[in-house]
C-alpha cells in the first residue's frame, strides 16, 4: 500500500525502489534562467555523472518533486509507467543537501484525472506537487529522462538514467 517509505522496499510489496528526484530552477551566471534535474542532494547537470541507476526488471515509485513555479512535462525514454497520485508541498523552506528531507508534504494525495488513467511516458508536474509514478525498468541501457518543454530540454534539464 502507498505512501511508502524512500529507499528499498520489503520483499512483496511489489515495489522494490522509491526514488525522489527533484525539478529545480535558479540562475546561471550571466542571470539567466536555469532548469535542472536533480535529487534532494542537488540539482546535475547533463555532464554531472549518472545518479538514476536501476536494476533491470525492478518496479520502482518516482516521487517528482517540483519545486519551481512552472508546470514541467515530465518523459521518460522506453518506459511506460502509471500515475499514483499528485500532493501539494511546501517548497519555501526547502534547502538541498546531503541530508535533505523532501519538502513537507501539504493536504492530502489527489488521484490522476480519469484522463490520465493507463499508461503513459510523459506526465504533467504541475508547480509545488510531488507527483508520484510507477514503473517497471525492463529495457536495460542508459536512457533519458527530461523536461519536455523544448527550451528546457537545450538548458540542462535532462538526466540519464541506467538500467542494468
Amino acid at each position: 500500500t502507498y505512501p511508502l517509505m524512500p529507499g528499498a522496499q520489503p520483499t512483496g510489496s511489489g515495489v522494490d525502489h522509491v526514488r525522489q528526484v527533484v525539478l529545480y530552477e535558479g540562475l546561471d551566471a550571466l542571470g539567466r534562467l536555469q532548469p535542472a534535474l536533480g535529487t534532494l542532494e542537488q540539482p546535475y547537470m547533463w555532464s554531472d555523472p549518472t545518479t538514476e541507476i536501476i536494476a533491470s526488471g525492478d518496479t520502482e515509485v518516482w516521487e517528482i518533486y517540483n519545486t519551481t513555479p512552472d508546470a514541467h512535462p515530465i518523459h521518460l525514454h522506453l518506459v511506460k509507467f502509471r500515475i499514483i497520485d499528485r500532493q501539494a508541498i511546501d517548497v519555501s523552506g526547502f534547502v538541498p543537501g546531503d541530508d535533505a528531507p523532501p519538502p513537507p508534504l501539504r493536504g492530502q494525495p489527489r488521484a490522476p484525472a480519469p484522463e490520465e488513467d493507463g499508461w503513459k511516458d510523459t506526465v504533467q508536474a504541475p508547480p509545488a506537487v510531488v507527483t508520484r509514478i510507477i514503473a517497471t525498468f525492463d529495457k536495460v541501457g542508459q536512457w533519458v529522462w527530461h523536461c519536455h518543454i523544448l527550451s528546457h530540454e537545450d538548458h540542462e534539464m535532462m538526466r540519464r538514467f541506467k538500467v542494468q
